[in-house]
Formats: C-alpha cells, structure tokens, sequence
C-alpha cells in the first residue's frame, strides 16, 4: 500500500503456529510432523524446512531454529535445549552411497555415520554446514561459515572449512582467573 512522503507504514505481520508453547512461522515447512518433536518454547523461523524420514526429528527447550535452516533428519537429529541455530544453517543427517556404482546416485541408497546430535547450549552460527554422524558437545560455539565433519568437544569454539578448535571456553576462563 502507498503511503503519502514522510509517513511510515507496517506490512501486515503473519501470525506463528503456536502449539502450546511452540512457535512456528506460518513460511517454515515441516515434513512428517509425527517424526518432529519440538521442546517447549521452541522456535522455527522464516522459511526454516525440517524434513524427518525413518529417525526423528528432536528439537529442546528454548532452542531457535533461524530463517532459512535446512534440517534433513534422515538418520536421525537431537538438538539439546537452549540451541541457537542462525539463518542458513544445514543440517544433514545421512549421505548418498557414493561408493557403490552400479545405479545412478539418485537411487543408490543410502550410507549414515550415526545420528546428528547436538548437546545444551550451544550456538551455531549462519551459513554452517553439519555433517552426518558429528556430536556437537554441550556449550560450544560454531563460527559462522564454518563447515563440521568431525565431532566438536564442550565448550569448543570452532571455525573454518573443515572446522577446527580455535580455543576451549573453559581453558580460556580458567587462564584468566588462574
């Protein structure tokens, strides 16, 4: 709608899905509702997917899924309570058997390393990627643009492509009062 110079106007807001104590934006999409289960006071943002398949789909307490997330639950996804997940994150649980050769990679099956699991508190900053099987411990930082393909440690801050341990929080802490 057009408004006369110098006045402001607001797009009409849409209201989030409030099950109970969970919010989700009218824009996220999540696929197998039943395999998806959302702790209270849970939020998903803009746009976020979330896509269960044979394994579920577990998101804590307090946590936020951002704007843009991509969560593929194949082989199975737990994000602990108090996550906060920036826009643009992925999360894949599974990969395709590109090992075998016989068939196209569309329909050559799948290959899992264990499940996606994601401890307490930990923040997950935008555009990262996680890979099959990592465990993310609890209270640990993933810089942003990071990509994980290994398992992160408590109080880890990682960063880069492939990740790596750039420092621990507590080590740091205990250095500074020590």
């Amino acid at each position: 709608m057009k408004l006369p110079f110098g006045q402001r106007g607001r797009m009409p807001m849409r209201r989030c899905e409030r099950r109970g104590d969970v919010s989700i934006h009218p824009t996220a999409s999540l696929n197998r509702r039943e395999m998806i289960h959302l702790g209270r006071r849970a939020q998903v943002g803009e746009y976020a997917i979330i896509r269960a398949h044979d394994h579920p789909v577990e998101i804590g307490a307090f946590s936020q899924v951002g704007p843009f997330t991509v969560i593929l639950g194949g082989f199975g996804v737990t994000i602990g309570d108090n996550v906060m997940i920036a826009p643009h994150v992925v999360i894949a649980a599974g990969n395709h058997d590109y090992l075998q050769t016989e068939k196209p990679m569309r329909f050559a099956g799948n290959l899992s390393k264990g499940p996606i699991i994601i401890e307490d508190n930990v923040w997950i900053g935008a555009n990262v990627t996680i890979t099959d099987g990592v465990r993310i411990g609890r209270d640990a930082v993933i810089g942003a643009n990071s990509v994980v393909t290994r398992d992160v440690g408590a109080f880890d801050v990682v960063g880069g492509m492939a990740a790596r341990v750039l420092f621990n929080r507590k080590q740091l802490q205990l250095r500074r009062t020590g």
